[in-house]
């Protein structure tokens, strides 16, 4: 940090590039501070200016006469140091070392304290200036110098005597006073720093105080150090001088390599923006500051729900660009003591220091939500993403970097979920959260070790009592954890990018599953999931058709259920999509219907074949008015489009009558049979034929209901 502040915000210690600051307070004790912190630049100015006035008074100016080469480039070398600092890398950041200490202790000891006090406030309002600094940082640089060099002066006189200024090592109190005055100008300039950081960030000032002088001793004694060696060499000849640049040049080319180098180690290449290991540094720094424990800060993970696509269309140029636009927009939202980063993919943080509470935090990350919405220009396309931030509170949620970094990514994975955007951490949310991070690194192998299985739901004709169709819902038999459902691994391979290969799979093996009943025949039509990334991946066209193919299958046995959600989340990418899904011959269903945010206005336009009535309205079908009345507004509006009517999660004889009254097309649910593997699914296909049959044959209504039995199967 070199001899006084370097960053030109009297509120801060320092500013790494980022702009990230040191130090946060809120808006309502920031005034507070100030105050203080005015007060505290107030005293110390009475202090320098007497100090300055003493040293005028009782020490004689040295004559220049004779030396004016040596005091003219001793104020340049002052002056150029003042606005062109040294750029070092620390622990903490990137700082900023001002190396005119050197030059102004050399004129301190040949042309006396007054001089080089006058050369140093002189050089500090020029840099001052050139970094546009605000009037009380200005005041404060000018005084802390006077206050230090003034002291620093009355030790060197005390031990060496008035006489000793102007004459070079002249005898052994010179040295002794060179020594103690360096020390003294050393200790005093950067406790004085130290007290004002604390008070304009509200940490402790004798801890302030002692780190500022623990943090700046190896550089600043080195600055100190090379004055006497300056001092001598203009004493036996000013042609040496210049040399003394050489090293000097050297420092700062060091410098500049060792900060570029830092900066490289802890920023992100592309963005520019913090990578995890800074900002875990920095948010664990700044959580550890007693001040932190009065106050509430969030952690937020931002990860991109639409990426992919701009990836896989654009390609990772326009990527890479989108990337580069997010930081900046964030950035517009966050007030000034935050700051944000990039994890790596596309996943962003950021750090809250200061929120009131959980509520505040929440509005933030939905204004970021808001700010992401809106489309991004690359080349000649506006491109649109959508972002889901899971938001972590200190101390509410942890008191460490990782924990919150850790419960921020399980409130992200909530929100990715449910499709909602925000979501706070909840400790129900995390009851499972580290097996599902136990299940990220077996997920892929298990796909390629055949552990992913398919089981297989029967949906029945309400008006013949036939089964002539079935939905293929994934699981997974964990060689330890046993059957593992959906809702626990393909969240996560959603997240991972392992939704491709999964999705791969599924459509392979019901394709295969359909040929071969269709070879012993049986033509069912099989229905598959589709998840919103699957739906927006490009590919998936040609996945669907390359599996027609492949197993020889007429494309009516292929049915994709696809969510309100999935669609309107680009209902123009989706349409197009869905259009040449049709178009091969493909039936399409909307799954979960009710609980997305769909346009009717724009739902007959999609090329869909059937909807699914959530099994939230069904539940309590028989016991619920409202629910009755929404089922039968939706098996009416499939009709009226020319839509077939899928009730989900019927577990009832009464619900199911029901909606047989009501005039819904189709059931499926555990009434009628839970979900099966292939084989179970054939032995229960037969005993149901064999059961409708006998009904057919005696004029009676068959039975729907079916009895489990032991083996799983049904009849």
């Amino acid at each position: 940090m070199g001899p006084g502040f370097s960053d030109g915000s009297p509120a801060t210690a320092c500013r790494n590039r980022t702009g990230e600051r040191v130090g946060t307070v809120t808006e309502s004790s920031e005034r507070t501070r100030e105050i203080y912190l005015n007060s505290y630049v107030a005293a110390l100015a009475i202090v320098a200016v007497a100090l300055f006035s003493l040293c005028a008074w009782m020490l004689r100016l040295q004559r220049v006469s004779g030396r004016w080469v040596e005091l003219l480039l001793f104020i340049g070398m002052i002056c150029l140091c003042e606005i062109k600092p040294i750029v070092v890398a620390r622990s903490n950041g990137i700082k900023e070392i001002v190396a005119s200490t050197t030059f102004t202790f050399a004129t301190f000891l040949v042309f006396g304290p007054v001089m080089a006090m006058a050369a140093q406030a002189g050089a500090s309002i020029l840099g001052d200036f050139f970094a546009k600094k605000r009037f009380v940082k200005v005041v404060f640089n000018i005084v802390q110098y006077w206050t230090a060099w003034g002291l620093a002066a009355l030790v060197f006189v005390a031990i060496a005597g008035q006489d000793a200024l102007g004459s070079v090592g002249s005898n052994w109190r010179w040295s002794v006073a060179v020594l103690a005055a360096g020390l003294s100008y050393f200790v005093i300039n950067n406790g004085m720093v130290g007290v004002a950081i604390a008070l304009s960030t509200g940490n402790r000032v004798l801890r302030v105080a002692r780190d500022t002088i623990i943090q700046e001793a190896v550089s600043d004694c080195v600055l100190l150090a090379l004055s006497p060696i300056v001092v001598i060499v203009a004493d036996k000849s000013l042609f040496f001088l210049p040399l003394l640049l050489l090293p000097v040049l050297a420092v700062y080319r060091s410098a500049s390599i060792s900060a570029e180098k830092e900066h490289q180690a802890l920023h992100d290449s592309l963005t520019d923006l913090p990578n995890r290991l800074s900002f875990e540094a920095s948010l664990q720094r700044r959580l550890s500051q007693p001040r932190m424990g009065a106050h509430k800060a969030a952690v937020m993970l931002i990860d991109l729900d639409r990426f992919k696509e701009v990836n896989d269309t654009l390609g990772h140029q326009a990527g890479d660009a989108l990337l580069g636009l997010i930081g900046p927009r964030i950035v517009q939202i966050l007030p000034p003591d935050s700051a944000v980063a990039r994890l790596g993919g596309d996943e962003f943080a950021v750090m809250l220091m200061q929120v009131p509470n959980q509520t505040e935090a929440l509005a933030i990350a939905a204004r970021i939500g808001e700010a992401l919405d809106e489309p991004f220009r690359i080349d000649e396309f506006n491109l649109e993403v959508e972002a889901s931030i899971g938001v972590a509170l200190f101390p509410d949620h942890g008191q460490t970097s990782d924990v919150l970094i850790k419960r921020a990514d399980i409130a992200m994975y909530v929100a990715k979920g449910r499709q909602s955007g925000v979501e706070l951490y909840d400790s129900e949310q995390d009851h499972h959260s580290t097996r599902r991070l136990g299940l990220i690194s077996e997920l892929r192998k298990a796909i390629a070790d055949g552990e992913i299985v398919l089981y297989y739901q029967p949906k029945l004709d309400l008006r013949t009592g036939r089964v002539s169709a079935v939905e293929a819902l994934v699981r997974w038999v964990h060689p330890q954890l046993g059957v593992i459902p959906p809702s626990d691994f393909v969240p996560v391979a959603e997240h991972t990018g392992l939704i491709r290969p999964l999705t791969t799979f599924v459509l392979a093996t019901a394709s295969r599953q359909a040929a071969e009943w269709a070879a012993l025949g049986d033509e069912l039509s099989v229905a598959v999931n589709l998840s919103a990334r699957s739906l927006h991946d490009g590919g998936i066209i040609h996945e669907v058709s390359s599996n027609l193919i492949r197993f020889d299958i007429p494309a009516r046995l292929l049915r994709l259920e696809i969510t309100e959600s999935s669609i309107m989340a680009d209902p123009v990418r989706a349409r197009r999509i869905l259009e040449q899904l049709h178009d091969m011959g493909v039936a399409l269903s909307i799954d979960d219907f009710g609980t997305g945010y769909s346009s009717l206005s724009y739902l007959q336009d999609l090329p869909v074949n059937e909807i699914k009535i959530d099994q939230s309205f069904i539940t309590k079908l028989v016991d619920n008015g409202a629910d009755q009345v929404i089922v039968r507004s939706t098996i009416d509006l499939a009709r009226n489009l020319g839509l077939s009517s899928t009730a989900e999660g019927v577990e009832d004889e009464a619900a199911l009558a029901w909606l047989r009254e009501a005039g819904c097309d189709h059931a499926q649910g555990y009434q009628i049979a839970r979900p099966m593997t292939a084989e179970a699914l054939e032995v229960w296909l037969g005993h149901h034929n064999e059961a409708l049959a006998a009904a057919e044959r005696a004029k009676v209504a068959p039975s729907l209901k079916l009895v489990t039995r032991q083996d799983g199967t049904q009849g």
